[in-house]
């Protein structure tokens, strides 16, 4: 891996330059719902996602009506079907922990399809396009924890497709299927060498919209190390640019899981894949000099972050820090996980950002 000397860590601040045909930004998670329900294109999904407003409102007594107007936390949605599958699993209580596991996917399914939806104006976002043009002529590395696909999209539209997302996202997979030309096809294992990996890395620490795992339910488990288990070697991991498994899952016993961490307070960055990418992440942050955070707001629930930035920096020492946000605030928080002791740049928006490179 090239050791370059900038690196960019981004959150769902970032995203934020972006807006649909109606002006909308991404959703965060307080406002989902009353995204989703407004949007009448998810209404074809009816039959495959009620699983998850009957959940809702057996526990928060919320019905569809009432969240399109309330907020309503994913956050808490997704931790509290946390909490009742290691407890499901402590009683190894299997039909309630495969019933779990399918309201759990539906809503990640449900989430990353609501997001995926702005893919489409990455593309149409000036600010956008500029900073993708910033990465890609410098390859600085990125390490991200948005699910979605904007930055990639927008590297590739002004390479003119000459870069490929995948190959920059620092773990293989056993599937893969892109778009190209507006048809799907799969990109095959001789084109997909150590020679065609990209010198510098998008890591998406919480996973992708497009990232998926496959396994048969009776196998499956949140809670063993597939590395060291049975399971593990019958588990697939897949890049699909379509997304749509809703419409292709016929199998009943066969759970198609999408590959990220939700928003969720107890998060485990030890499962699959995700693993490999917090160890790269810490290999780039241990030898970058040039650290760049925009939108990340470092919550206290996700100590995941502090914990990698204290050891990256343990030896390591910083020539420059840069934080984007408009909430000041984070600028000693930034400094503490980093040990850095000289004047830190603030920007407050992208736009400020990279007037500042002109």
């Amino acid at each position: 891996m090239e050791k370059n000397n900038t690196t960019y860590i981004l959150g769902a601040g970032f995203n934020q330059c972006i807006k649909d045909i109606n002006g909308l930004k991404p959703p965060l998670s307080t406002n989902f719902f009353n995204t989703i329900l407004k949007n009448k294109s998810y209404n074809y999904l009816n039959n495959k996602i009620e699983i998850v407003y009957e959940y809702i409102y057996k526990y928060w007594k919320k019905s569809k009506e009432n969240l399109i107007y309330d907020d309503f936390d994913l956050e808490e949605c997704f931790t509290l079907l946390q909490l009742q599958l290691f407890d499901a699993y402590n009683s190894n209580n299997q039909v309630l922990i495969n019933k779990l596991l399918r309201i759990n996917s539906t809503l990640k399914f449900m989430f990353i399809e609501n997001l995926c939806e702005f893919e489409y104006f990455s593309k149409s976002s000036d600010l956008l396009l500029n900073f993708a043009s910033l990465i890609y002529k410098k390859s600085s590395n990125i390490i991200t924890f948005n699910y979605d696909r904007n930055l990639e999209k927008a590297i590739e539209a002004i390479s003119h497709n000459k870069w490929k997302s995948f190959l920059s996202y620092g773990v293989k997979f056993d599937t893969i299927r892109i778009c190209s030309n507006n048809n799907f096809k799969p990109y095959t294992e001789n084109n997909y060498s150590s020679n065609s990996i990209s010198s510098w890395n998008i890591l998406k620490l919480h996973g992708s919209l497009n990232w998926f795992k496959c396994i048969y339910e009776n196998n499956y488990s949140l809670f063993k190390n597939y590395k060291s288990s049975a399971s593990y070697k019958k588990t697939k991991f897949i890049l699909d640019d379509d997304y749509k498994y809703f419409n292709t899952q016929t199998d009943e016993d066969l759970i198609i899981d999408p590959l990220i961490i939700p928003p969720v307070l107890y998060k485990d960055y030890s499962q699959d894949i995700i693993s490999t990418l917090w160890s790269k992440a810490q290999e780039i942050l241990s030898c970058c000099k040039n650290l760049i955070i925009i939108g990340y707001s470092f919550p206290p629930t996700d100590f995941g972050i502090k914990k990698l930035l204290l050891e990256s920096f343990e030896f390591n020492t910083l020539d420059n820090l840069i934080i984007v946000n408009p909430n000041t605030s984070l600028v000693n928080t930034a400094k503490n996980l980093t040990h850095y002791n000289k004047p830190v740049l603030v920007c407050n928006n992208l736009e400020e950002f990279l007037k500042s490179f002109k």
